[in-house]
């Protein structure tokens, strides 16, 4: 596949991703008013699969309403910094510690079918890809702003 191909590849999966991320930001966004995270931390604490997890669980909880503000800002934040290419390698790699996060919680990467399955795991390493893959150069503001301050004047 030659550079400008693959550009695009990076382009398509780096938009998907952050449509993928803004789709349920916006189905959280009543979690400012009122959040709604501790019931799906008590439930992931119900059916956590070790120690290590519990233990994050019960330090996370006390603070469920300002994670879920956090969860609905990362979301759509991120999201759209994807969609628009614009601090790809940043957005990339929060939005990776973000859902590492979430799988970590809901116990989900310690499930066989996480490895398996049709998303978690291959979802989670899109993220790495697209902070090393240069995603927002094509088909994104990373690009355009990088062929804009490339272009200095000429030094008369």
């Amino acid at each position: 596949m030659r550079g400008g191909a693959l550009s695009i590849c990076l382009a398509l999966l780096r938009i998907a991703a952050g449509v993928s991320l803004i789709g349920p930001g916006l189905k959280k966004l009543s979690w400012f008013a009122h959040p709604g995270l501790e019931p799906n931390l008590a439930s992931f604490a119900s059916h956590a699969p070790n120690g290590l997890v519990t233990s994050y669980l019960h330090a996370v909880t006390p603070h469920h309403a300002a994670l879920a503000r956090v969860v609905v800002l990362g979301e759509l934040g991120l999201g759209t910094l994807l969609v628009l290419g614009l601090f790809t390698p940043l957005a990339a790699a929060l939005a990776f510690l973000m859902v590492a996060q979430f799988h970590f919680a809901s116990g989900a990467m310690f499930q066989s079918m996480y490895f398996v399955g049709q998303n978690g795991l291959v979802f989670l390493l899109i993220f790495p890809v697209l902070t090393a893959g240069r995603a927002g150069v094509a088909l994104g503001l990373d690009g355009l702003l990088g062929r804009t301050m490339g272009r200095a004047p000429a030094r008369g």
